[in-house]
């Protein structure tokens, strides 16, 4: 029996995704993936009630996140705790790439959508993970409109 792949039944992933609102009504959550090489790289959080950025906020809901350099063999993440915040700046040049994760129920209320954005030349990848509804990668329904 054929065993049906992670996209769509585990996953869904959006690239890029600096700067693009993605929902989590369908979700129990997204997985921001940055990587900017450059020391001092901030990665923020703003959520919103729709797509288009209508109305926006910027909870502290950040305490930690994962960093990992490209040099490690076999791409150890380590974790690094902060206080709570929107915000996280890179502040070691060993994290060539963090991982923030946002769970569906750290959205404030009525604000469904979340970004991350990436100062300087940095890039984004968003993986949304534990999907309420399993579909075909053909049959996911559009999580940034």
């Amino acid at each position: 029996m054929a065993q049906q792949e992670a996209l769509g039944r585990l996953i869904n992933v959006i690239y890029p995704a600096d700067n693009v609102y993605v929902s989590l009504a369908d979700y129990a959550g997204v997985t921001f993936i940055g990587f900017e090489a450059t020391t001092g790289s901030t990665l923020t959080l703003t959520f919103s009630s729709d797509a288009a950025g209508s109305s926006t906020s910027t909870p502290a809901v950040i305490d930690h996140y994962y960093g990992a350099t490209n040099a490690t063999s076999g791409g150890v993440w380590h974790k690094t705790t902060q206080s709570a915040s929107n915000v996280v700046t890179k502040s070691n040049s060993g994290e060539d790439r963090v991982a923030i994760e946002v769970i569906a129920s750290m959205c404030p209320d009525g604000k469904p959508y979340v970004k991350c954005d990436i100062n300087g030349s940095g890039i984004v990848t968003a993986i949304l993970h534990d999907p309420a509804y399993q579909r075909t990668p053909a049959n996911l329904r559009s999580v940034t409109a």
